[in-house]
């Protein structure tokens, strides 16, 4: 069963994902915010993360740098309601992205990559 770390700070897009997730066999972790997320990243070492961009506490790009300058290497799914190319200017290292909102479909053919 993969090992999903969903970090997401709105609760009700959280549990739309988790239901997602939970629908596509996947076992869901849950943070808050960016520190949570870099928290379980570091203790749980999940087989993919999930992450919102804009977030209170960190973002989901300094978590995505911390976790990276930590040697996690695992897959990091970026989503966002803003577009991918209004993202360029920062530098975390991601493996896909997803516009939000989005479909089953859409989450099942990233984990499919991975």
């Amino acid at each position: 069963m993969t090992r999903v770390l969903l970090v997401e700070d709105d609760p009700d897009v959280a549990a739309a994902c988790r239901a997602m997730l939970e629908h596509l066999g996947c076992f869901v972790l849950l943070a808050n915010d960016g520190r949570q997320g870099l928290e379980l990243i570091m203790s749980m070492h999940p087989d993919i993360v999930i992450t919102d961009v804009m977030m209170p506490v960190m973002s989901g790009f300094e978590m995505i740098e911390r976790a990276r300058a930590m040697q996690y290497e695992g897959p990091i799914v970026v989503c966002s309601a803003i577009p991918e190319q209004d993202h360029r200017n920062h530098h975390a290292r991601y493996d896909a992205f997803l516009q939000k909102p989005y479909r089953l479909k859409d989450l099942a053919m990233i984990l499919a990559k991975f």
